[in-house]
């Protein structure tokens, strides 16, 4: 039986990178094409009339936690690539860049999900 020092959280990164990469690829061309298209040119009706049935939407803890936990994933997809980058450039950074860099893909959708809620 392996000891659990030896073990390392290497899976978990890349599975996290992954599942962030294809939300990326799937939701995004969505959120574009919704929100750059079809509620500007007021397809569904008034653009403030959609713009308040989303916020309504958008405001319960519930689907402010689905869309956050979305977007924390594809800001964990993007922070992995930027790092990763960086030592393929040969630059390795210091350990406090790693952890401020993994560190903003959990604090920034942790915080807005408590202005979510807080709201």
């Amino acid at each position: 039986m392996r000891r659990w020092e030896s073990r390392n959280n290497e899976s978990v990164m890349w599975a996290l990178f992954a599942g962030g990469g294809q939300l990326a690829v799937l939701v995004m061309p969505a959120v574009v094409i919704v929100f750059g298209v079809i509620v500007p040119f007021e397809v569904f009706g008034d653009a403030a009339t959609t713009y308040r049935s989303l916020a309504g939407v958008a405001t319960h803890p519930a689907a402010s936690f689905a869309i956050l936990a979305t977007l924390g994933v594809i800001l964990w997809h993007c922070c992995h690539r930027g790092y990763h980058a960086l030592h393929d450039l040969h630059l390795n950074p210091p350990e406090i860049v790693r952890a401020a860099t993994y560190g903003l893909a959990i604090v920034i959708p942790a915080g807005g999900w408590a202005l979510c809620l807080a709201s």
